[in-house]
Parts: C-alpha cells; sequence; structure tokens
C-alpha cells in the first residue's frame, strides 16, 4: 500500500533524469576509456575514447550482443581491407588511388542515402586513415589495423558497461532528417573530392602525425553528409578550433599536476562540458560531439609529445584547423550548388 500511494515521477523528471545519466554516461564512459588506453599505454589514446563518444551519442539504448559484436566485425574488416589493399597496390599509386576514391565514393553515396550510417562511417575511418599511416610509417603499418579494432572493441565494452550502471535512454532531440538530393552521386563525388586530396597531401609533405587529422576531418565530413548545410559546417569548423583551444588549455593545466588522477578529472571534465550540449541533440548536438572528438585527438597528441615537442602539436592544430577551412569551405560552396540542383529537378 506505502509504495501504491508514493507518487510516480513526472514526465518532467523522468526527462530530466534520462538527461543526467546520459550525461553521467558519455563523461564517465569516455574517460574511462581513454585512461585504461594511457595506463596501457596504448597509441593513440584518444581512438577509443572518440570511438566511446560516437556510440553513445548514437546510441540511445545499450547496443544487444550481435550490434556491439557486428561493429567489431565490421571496423575488422574495414581496416583490415585497408591495410591488404595499400599493401598490395603500393607499387602502383595511381591504382591505388584510383581504389580508394572509387570506395570513398561509394561510401559517400550510401551516406548521402542516409543508409548503413554507422558502419559506412567506420569504413570511411579506415579507407581514410589505415593508407596513410601504412605508406608514411610503415615499421607500424601492420600494427595498426589491430590497434582500430581494439579501440573499438573497448568502445562496444565501455558503451555496455555505461549503459547497465546508467540505463534510461537518452533524452536528446532526434537529428534532422536528411536533406534529398535528386543526385546522391554528386554529393558522393563531393565528398570525395574533400577526403582524397587531404590524403594525398598529406602523404607528400611525409606528416606521419597526421592520423587524427585525418580522423577528425573525416568523422565531420561524414557528419555533414548527413545534415548537408553549409551553416552548420561552419558552425563545425568554429566547435573544432573551440576544441583545439579547450585541449591545449587542458594540457597545460595537467602539467600542473600531471598524474593520472588528475588526469582523468580533466578527462572527466572535458566529457561532462560537452555532454551537457551533445544531450540537446539536433545540429547543435552534432557540432558538439565533433568539437568533443576534436578536443580529445588534440588533448591526446598534446599528451604524446610533451612540453619539450609543443611546437609539433602546435603545427598539428594549425594543420587541423587548415583541413578543416578547406572541408567546410568545399562544402559552403558546392552544398548550395547541389541542393539548386535537387530543388529544379523536383520541380
Amino acid at each position: 500500500m506505502a509504495s501504491a500511494a508514493a507518487p510516480k515521477p513526472s514526465g518532467l523528471e523522468l526527462a530530466e533524469a534520462a538527461r543526467t545519466h546520459f550525461i553521467l554516461r558519455f563523461s564517465i564512459g569516455t574517460t574511462a576509456a581513454y585512461i585504461i588506453c594511457q595506463w596501457m599505454g596504448w597509441q593513440p589514446s584518444a581512438l577509443a575514447p572518440v570511438l566511446t563518444g560516437v556510440l553513445l551519442a548514437n546510441l540511445p539504448f545499450s547496443p544487444p550482443f550481435k550490434l556491439g559484436l557486428g561493429l567489431v566485425i565490421v571496423m575488422a574488416v574495414s581496416a583490415w581491407l585497408s591495410f591488404f589493399l595499400t599493401t598490395f597496390l603500393s607499387q602502383v599509386p595511381h591504382l591505388l588511388f584510383g581504389s580508394i576514391g572509387l570506395i570513398l565514393f561509394l561510401i559517400f553515396y550510401g551516406l548521402a542515402q542516409a543508409k548503413a550510417q554507422l558502419p559506412l562511417t567506420l569504413l570511411l575511418i579506415c579507407i581514410t586513415v589505415v593508407p596513410v599511416m601504412t605508406l608514411t610509417v610503415s615499421e607500424f603499418a601492420g600494427m595498426f589495423p589491430a590497434i582500430l579494432v581494439r579501440a573499438m572493441l573497448l568502445a562496444v565494452i565501455f558503451t555496455w558497461i555505461a549503459h547497465a550502471i546508467w540505463p534510461l535512454p537518452s533524452p536528446k532531440s532526434p537529428d534532422p532528417p536528411p536533406l534529398g538530393f535528386a543526385s546522391p552521386a554528386a554529393a558522393a563525388a563531393l565528398g570525395m573530392l574533400i577526403v582524397l586530396p587531404m590524403m594525398l597531401g598529406f602523404l607528400m609533405f611525409g606528416l606521419t602525425d597526421a592520423i587524427p587529422v585525418l580522423l577528425t576531418t573525416a568523422l565531420l565530413v561524414a557528419k555533414m553528409e548527413e545534415e548537408r548545410s553549409s551553416a552548420s559546417a561552419w558552425a563545425k569548423l568554429i566547435g573544432n578550433f573551440v576544441g583545439g583551444i579547450i585541449a591545449i588549455a587542458a594540457f597545460y593545466l595537467l602539467a600542473i599536476a600531471p598524474t593520472l588522477t588528475t588526469l582523468s578529472l580533466i578527462t572527466f571534465l572535458i566529457g561532462i562540458g560537452f555532454a551537457l550540449e551533445i544531450a540537446k541533440g539536433g545540429v547543435r548536438g552534432g557540432n558538439a560531439l565533433i568539437a568533443y572528438n576534436a578536443t580529445m585527438v588534440i588533448f591526446d597528441l598534446a599528451i604524446l609529445k610533451g612540453p619539450a615537442n609543443s611546437g609539433t602539436w602546435g603545427a598539428r592544430l594549425v594543420q587541423f584547423v587548415i583541413a578543416c577551412i578547406f572541408a567546410t569551405g568545399m562544402i559552403a560552396l558546392l552544398w548550395p550548388r547541389l541542393k539548386a540542383k535537387a530543388r529544379h529537378a523536383g520541380n
């Protein structure tokens, strides 16, 4: 009788509790993934929290076992396919990059039709970063696919753990529906023309630390394919730049007391700050997620290089901003034309 008489929580209270669960799930889940990688010496340590954040932000419920296992398998197939393709065609670069360009086109074609967003995004990450890693750092080339699979496995595990502790589904508003195009092939060609030249540019200049830049920019372009908005492209650029500044500030804060406890606290604060924005959902939440990715990537790079090489990771921040400007500039320049073409075809 006492339980029957107890007042039921209102819808507003349930929504606030769900929001709190999401914030704790995101901030603690990503922090745990990052600290485990740092503690074990697994580099690049930022991969696991970035992938964990992507899963927690996009999956409102705990993924079933089959889905979690499927994501790991997709990452494994994508990473090793990219590695073997690069290895077998490394002596014929024109054929290699023709093949990569074709795969990128097919990936963006699927994204332009809003199909299999998460698996195609994982394939996009692999086909973008694995060839660059294989061709520029040959002594670690065979290890990088395994690193990607391990990061995906950690992301799935921490997603399960976070949902088990804080089970209420994500309260964020749904993302806006994708805008239709008369020709998805044109949108796919644009995505390919953004990513492929960046890969070639980093390879030509031998930027062996360019993997974080390519990883984050590939995620940015993939999100653009979902939203198709030049205005949000520039919003993401600003968010990524702010994320870089936050990362550098966090690095200098860590230098005051460089311990694992301090690192955990700083990473948690970064996660909870971005989780508050991601929980709002929509375009704003998507921008916050990509800004979080940029923050963790640059923060991890700064820790890896240390204060003695501040010029190196500072240069990577500049390269990251240049890459984002190129990507967002191409989108802002060509998306309106694609939209106009779609409207004209619809009429």
